[in-house]
Parts: C-alpha cells; sequence; structure tokens
C-alpha cells in the first residue's frame, strides 16, 4: 500500500511594510538633525504679533494688540545632481506662544520637494502636520480659549503632485504638546504614520491644464513661482496683474490659486526694513497683496507679503528663493497677524518678554 502524506506548511503573512510619504522618497533627509549636506541653504525666521480689530462698516479698527505671539520659520535647502537638475526642499514651521496667545495653541509645519529636471519641474511631493481646527469667528475662538481640553486635533498630509495627477493621503490625530521646532513635530507624528491608516485619501486628475495646472506645484513652491514670474514681469516694465495674475496649484488633493491683487512701493517699510538691515536694494521692496482662490473661484484666504524683487536669469532652473522680509495673515476679519524678521536663531519659549 503506497501511503500519501500530505504535509500542510502554516505560513505566516508578513505584514504590510509602512507607507514612506512621497516627500522622504524624493529628499530624503533633507531636514532634521540627520539632514545631508545641501548645495545652498537660505533660512529665514519671524516674530509674530497679533492686533483684535473690530469691523465696522467702512474699516477695521484696532482694539488690541500683543507683540511677540508666535514665530515661524522657512528654511529652502538646494540639492543638484548636475547644472541643470535637482532638487529644491522647502521647510516651513509656525507655533503660536500659549502664554503670549491667552492659551491658544496652534502649530504645524510643511515641507516640500520640488524635482527639476532639464525639462522644468517634474513632480512635487509635500508632507506635513498642520492644525485642524480653524476659528473664522470670535465666538469660535472664546470656545477654544474656554475648553481645557489637552487633546487637540491634527492633519497630517502626504502628497504627490505630478504633471497628470496630485494624490494626498491624510491622517487626522488628536495630539497633545507644544514642540519648538519642524523636526520635533515630524519625530512625533512620523511613527504615527507609520502605525496607522490614513483617514482619507484625494485624487485630482489634471486631464485639462486649461482648467487645471500646467507646473506641478504644491503652496510654497507654487507661491516661489508666483513671485519669481511677478520680479521678472517688473525688470521687464510689465505690470504683473497683466501678465502674471494667477497661479494654480495642489493643497491636500485641491486645486487653488494664487491670485495676484495688488502690487505697490511701500517707502516707509523700505526705510524700517533697511534700517534693520534685511534689504540689499531697498527701491526693489514690493507689497503684494494675494488672494487664495478655489477652483470655482471662491476666496478663501487672503495675505500680504514685502518682499524684495529680483529678476531671475534667462534659463536659469534654480532661482534663488524670495524671502520676505514680513508677511500679514488675516485668518478671519476680526484678526491681522503680523510677522517681522528677526534673526535666524528665533528666541526660545523661555526667553519670551
Amino acid at each position: 500500500m503506497l501511503l500519501v502524506g500530505v504535509v500542510t506548511v502554516a505560513r505566516t503573512e508578513e505584514p504590510e511594510p509602512p507607507v514612506v510619504p512621497w516627500f522622504e522618497t524624493r529628499a530624503p533627509d533633507a531636514f532634521g538633525d540627520a539632514r545631508v549636506a545641501a548645495s545652498e541653504e537660505w533660512a529665514v525666521a519671524f516674530r509674530v504679533d497679533a492686533a483684535i480689530r473690530l469691523p465696522l462698516l467702512i474699516a477695521k479698527i484696532p482694539i488690541a494688540s500683543r507683540q511677540n505671539v508666535g514665530v515661524t520659520t522657512f528654511v529652502a535647502r538646494h540639492f543638484t545632481t548636475d547644472r541643470r537638475t535637482g532638487v529644491r526642499a522647502y521647510e516651513f514651521y509656525a507655533a503660536s506662544f500659549p502664554d503670549r496667545a491667552r492659551g491658544l495653541n496652534r502649530l504645524g509645519f510643511l515641507r516640500e520637494a520640488v524635482v527639476v529636471t532639464r525639462t522644468g519641474i517634474m513632480e512635487t511631493a509635500q508632507f506635513g502636520v498642520i492644525s485642524s481646527e480653524r476659528e473664522d469667528s470670535m465666538a469660535k475662538v472664546e470656545g477654544v480659549l474656554d475648553n481645557d481640553a489637552e487633546l487637540l486635533p491634527y492633519s497630517v498630509i502626504d502628497t504627490l503632485i505630478t504633471a497628470s495627477v496630485a494624490d494626498s493621503r491624510v491622517l487626522q490625530l488628536l495630539m497633545s504638546g507644544q514642540w519648538d521646532t519642524a523636526a520635533e513635530l515630524y519625530d512625533e507624528v512620523r511613527p504615527r504614520w507609520n502605525s496607522e491608516e490614513p483617514t482619507y485619501t484625494r485624487h485630482f486628475s489634471n486631464d485639462d491644464p486649461a482648467s487645471g495646472y500646467e507646473t506641478p506645484l504644491a503652496f510654497f513652491s507654487g507661491l516661489q513661482v508666483s513671485m519669481q514670474a511677478i520680479a521678472n514681469a517688473v525688470a521687464a516694465g510689465e505690470d504683473p496683474r497683466d501678465t502674471q495674475r494667477y497661479q494654480p496649484y495642489i493643497h491636500n488633493g485641491r486645486l487653488l490659486r494664487f491670485e495676484l491683487r495688488k502690487i505697490a512701493r511701500d517707502e516707509k517699510r523700505a526705510a524700517e526694513y533697511a534700517r534693520d538691515g534685511w534689504l540689499d536694494n531697498p527701491e526693489a521692496l514690493r507689497r503684494l497683496e494675494y488672494r487664495l482662490r478655489d477652483a470655482r473661484g471662491t476666496e478663501v484666504d487672503r495675505f500680504k507679503l514685502w518682499v524684495e524683487l529680483r529678476a531671475s536669469s534667462p534659463g536659469d532652473p534654480f532661482p534663488r528663493p524670495h524671502l520676505p522680509v514680513a508677511y500679514e495673515y488675516e485668518p478671519a476679519g476680526y484678526l491681522r497677524l503680523r510677522a517681522v524678521r528677526v534673526p535666524v536663531a528665533a528666541p526660545a519659549s523661555s526667553d519670551r518678554r
């Protein structure tokens, strides 16, 4: 008798490897303590002041103000593979000081990696953490200040934008704490990105560039492209509102666009910033007033920048980034935040006065 034995081998399924953020595959170790050396680097820091304003029929009257309620930093690092290809990486970090802002704890960061080839920008990857709450009225602000909950909602956003599509993965978290740098917040969030599934995903097909985008850009890369185009138009004697009014970009799987509403000289600010040593050419300073609009043209945000404009060299794929000297942001009609340049070694929260 022939006995045939059948042996069943039990296989242990290996867990799927974590999804690596697209930014890390395009610009590994661009920021943080383990960052690699860059070909070039630029960094600025800003002190944030706040003004509460009472809206009237024809004006908004300041009723309260406070200096040093927060800090923002912006870093641009460039990595060159040859003369005409490389990666431009951006990092923006913003945080409020709860002890200066009536206990309001808001912070976050965004990192972008722009991959450039001989034919232009090929793709942009973005990874960041932002506060999920937005206080667009005094009632909401008072509600937040009255809420002593330790856990606050944040969104972790991972995005890749190519010429044809834009995909975003978003993980919503509840966290507590105060982090002094983007690297500290990243180190807190990154393990949870590995262990938790995205809360939702978004997909945008760039089927028609006329109603989409011509260049795959995120917020900061899009703003840099916009400012450079404005600088080139001004140098050519053109009104950039005629030739460079709109710049599309993608944020969290949504098509948005910068709209340049106004451009003007500001002699008072130019004198102030030149006195503080922030300008090479005070005559080149301009105030740029932007509106952010969605695909339907609805305004979703507004801000102003004071920036020293420089025309780029013809054919230069990596012009020096435009670093604002100051900016103002209105998250709501009652509140205006003004950010002014300070030395890059911004004061730690314990050094505030």
